[in-house]
């Protein structure tokens, strides 16, 4: 029975065992922040997305209320020579009241690369102007809402980009159960890394 507890003994406080999973811990470590090489950039770039999607922006979205937080990776909402025809001019056309218009949030537009954030709420407390997310599949749309259809208890949005010259079809009769949320403030400049990556792998 002596012998039997020795070898248990040994065979627990053997380094090799101990020491195992602390030398292997130190090889990833040494991987992602040390080594410089192809592979160590591109699993240091996997680890750091993973621990955003699934870690950092749950929990940020869970203490601050919002429903959502995306990159702006298109110009559809940026302000240009352009604007003054894609944007006011269509307005007028459509016989919007310019004095209402120039009370609408983010009159300044929203430049690629800048980061919104986006709250849900009620259906009735999203109004003509306001600019929303929500996704046509799985492609990202931040666009102002210029009509509202209420049928009932449902309601239903059209929307258009403030940079382009017409509404899409994917942007009419919205509902409000793809509406992700109204913006509410963005940060500029933040989101270039996603705005990168979606021209290199669009998703």
């Amino acid at each position: 029975m002596k012998k039997k507890s020795k070898k248990v003994v040994e065979k627990i406080h053997n380094p090799k065992k101990v020491f195992s999973i602390n030398d292997f811990l130190k090889k990833i470590w040494h991987f992602l922040w040390k080594e410089e090489s192809l592979e160590s950039y591109i699993a240091f770039i996997v680890v750091v997305f993973l621990f955003l999607r699934f870690a950092f922006f749950p929990t940020f979205l869970f203490v601050t209320g919002y429903s959502d937080v995306a990159a702006v990776v298109s110009s559809s909402m940026e302000r240009n020579e352009l604007t003054e025809h894609t944007f006011y001019r269509w307005l007028e056309q459509n016989d919007f009241d310019m004095e209402e218009v120039e009370e609408w949030p983010f009159l300044e537009g929203l430049d690629i690369g800048d980061v919104i954030f986006v709250r849900k709420v009620e259906p009735e407390d999203i109004q003509v102007g306001d600019v929303v997310l929500f996704y046509d599949g799985r492609k990202q749309i931040v666009h102002r809402v210029i009509f509202i259809e209420e049928d009932g208890d449902q309601y239903y949005y059209t929307t258009k980009g403030d940079a382009n010259l017409r509404i899409s079809e994917y942007e009419t009769n919205i509902s409000y159960e793809l509406i992700r949320g109204k913006l509410v403030g963005k940060v500029p400049y933040l989101g270039y890394p996603r705005a990168i990556i979606s021209y290199i792998i669009p998703f």
